[in-house]
């Protein structure tokens, strides 16, 4: 037990946890004094994740986290089944999210019908961090969530994940009002599903569509013929917010451009701003400045 505590202490001492190296897996230590936490340890670890004291219990969760093995997801379980403060409870679940296994999907549905919308949008993230075909209809499950809050977390998991089956009901989403499903189109949507974003403008918040349209233009994948029906789009909506969006996504091209549609694009956009006054005196019905 000598050897545990004296990782323990230097877990303490250290100003941060391991930061995820990829999606759902924690990462090593930039720090390399610092101890090395394996699956040998686990059963010295046990009796502090039972403990009475929430600090050694807090302590425990952050070494489990570093093991990040299937074989700690059964004793986080367990804990988080026992009933905890919310405090553990939360750093349970965010322990989870950074280990990822599919093993600790039955216990994130369950944490799914938490009594706090904290933990069921901690539970959310959990769940889209971790790569298994049983994922995306619980998030989609989420939109439907009693907390506007929660059905965000749940929208932006599923463009996250990249869940292109969810467009529909991302678009179903939306419509009532789930704000940050217009992010998730953005990343998910085709040259198809930008028209039937456009339909929105001038019904919903202009700088929510920004959001969204933010996300079709800064991808790789859209043509930039539905790049360029966007900006021509928003040219004929116009109003100060809209040119000081232009503006920013100018500001992402690099100064050389050597593909020529790239640089058809990038003077579409400048003589677009070019043509929108600078102040809202000059908004035209649609916009919004």
């Amino acid at each position: 037990m000598r050897h545990l505590l004296v990782l323990l202490l230097a877990l303490s001492a250290s100003t941060a946890l391991a930061q995820p190296a990829r999606r759902g897996r924690a990462a090593a230590t930039d720090a390399p004094a610092q101890p090395r936490v394996t699956l040998a340890d686990l059963e010295g670890i046990l009796p502090r994740l039972r403990s009475n004291d929430a600090d050694q219990v807090r302590e425990a969760i952050d070494l489990l986290t570093i093991i990040d093995r299937p074989e700690v997801v059964p004793p986080l379980a367990e804990l988080v089944r026992a009933g905890q403060s919310d405090v553990i409870t939360d750093r349970a679940i965010g322990a989870l999210e950074r280990i990822a296994e599919p093993s600790s999907i039955d216990l994130l549905t369950e944490l799914l019908n938490h009594r706090r919308p904290g933990a069921r949008r901690r539970a959310y993230a959990a769940l889209a961090a971790i790569d298994d075909p049983r994922v995306r209809p619980l998030l989609e499950r989420g939109l439907r969530d009693s907390d506007r809050s929660v059905r965000g977390a749940a929208a932006l998991a599923l463009g996250e994940i990249g869940a292109q089956q969810s467009l529909d009901l991302l678009f179903r989403a939306f419509e009532r009002n789930v704000v940050e499903a217009a992010i998730a189109i953005g990343k998910l949507g085709d040259a198809e599903s930008v028209e039937r974003y456009h339909a929105f403008l001038g019904q919903e918040p202009l700088g929510v569509m920004l959001t969204g349209y933010d996300a079709f233009l800064r991808r790789s994948d859209v043509s930039l013929a539905t790049k360029k029906a966007i900006v021509e789009r928003l040219g004929e909506v116009a109003g100060v917010s809209v040119r000081r969006f232009l503006q920013e996504y100018l500001a992402s091209f690099p100064d050389r451009i050597r593909d020529r549609g790239q640089r058809e694009l990038k003077a579409l956009v400048e003589q677009t701003i070019a043509r929108i006054p600078e102040t809202a005196a000059g908004v035209r019905v649609g916009g919004g400045a």
